[in-house]
């Protein structure tokens, strides 16, 4: 039988090999300590960006990681995706179809939602709305009405919101299905830095509809995915300041493949000598 994995990455490796360049790894900068992991050295994807058994269902002195497996089937497809995104240019489409953007759109709503940051808010999700307006319900076997007992149970059970992530990600993506902005990928010269981070998608306001807001994503260290209503005559300083907003909203880590490149970061958000949000909404109105 196949061992489970405990290491359960909320960044999956084959998007974080995507922000490593030739040598297939990255120095991690630790953003509460402010300095760079062991005088930056550099680590593999499969060392950071990860949660002991965060995937892994723990009941009745069982264990079930069906949860990490429906995580890797799709990601198997957009792993593809995103090879294909790196290998065509925007002449070329970037290679890819409206489904493979569709496909693109739910991996960023299934890496938001399985951030450890957003715990908390999958929990007061769960606390303040019925369960079957969250997509499902429970009920009594015997008279076939609502089980508010075992309702409850479910609520304060952490195995229950390990498993919640999921769910939660695909009915946010369902939601979101008449949502009608447009989306586009841009490019970014291979000669800059990659950077990447714990909290990598940026969106526009502080909402947990995250199936309608506006929001740009690092799909690779060259490339980026834009859900705005701009879509073409891209100025490539947008790529300056989306890197300095997936640094700068990092909750733990960050990943780069120069020591140099962050302090460049950090250098030019002071000039603008703004906050991060008003940061964020200058941003955005470039985009619009």
């Amino acid at each position: 039988m196949k061992q489970q994995s405990w290491r359960n990455h909320y960044l999956p490796v084959f998007y974080l090999r995507g922000f490593t360049k030739d040598s297939g790894l990255f120095k991690i900068f630790d953003v509460e300590k402010k300095q760079f992991v062991q005088r930056g050295k550099e680590f593999s994807p499969q060392s950071y960006f990860f949660k002991k058994h965060d995937n892994t269902i723990f009941h009745d002195d069982k264990s079930s990681d069906f949860v990490e497996k429906g995580y890797g089937d799709l990601e198997n497809k957009v792993s593809k995706i995103l090879a294909k995104v790196d290998q065509f240019s925007w002449e070329e489409q970037f290679g890819i179809n409206e489904y493979d953007v569709q496909m693109i759109d739910l991996f960023a709503i299934l890496i938001h939602w399985r951030l450890p940051h957003n715990k908390i808010l999958l929990e007061l999700i769960l606390k303040e709305n019925e369960l079957k307006s969250l997509g499902f319900s429970v009920t009594n076997k015997i008279n076939g009405e609502r089980d508010i007992e075992h309702e409850e149970m479910l609520r304060n059970n952490p195995e229950f919101v390990k498993a919640y992530k999921i769910l939660n990600a695909l009915m946010d993506y369902a939601r979101g299905f008449n949502c009608r902005t447009p989306f586009s990928i841009i490019p970014k010269h291979e000669q800059l830095p990659y950077i990447c981070s714990d909290n990598p998608v940026i969106f526009r306001n502080k909402s947990e509809n995250v199936y309608e807001d506006d929001y740009v994503f690092p799909l690779t260290g060259k490339r980026i995915f834009l859900k705005t209503k701009k879509r073409e005559n891209f100025d490539h300083y947008i790529w300056m300041l989306s890197d300095i907003l997936v640094y700068k909203q990092a909750k733990k880590y960050v990943s780069c493949t120069s020591v140099e490149y962050l302090k460049m970061l950090d250098d030019t958000f002071e000039k603008y000598n703004m906050t991060l949000e008003e940061f964020k909404e200058k941003f955005f109105e470039r985009l619009d």
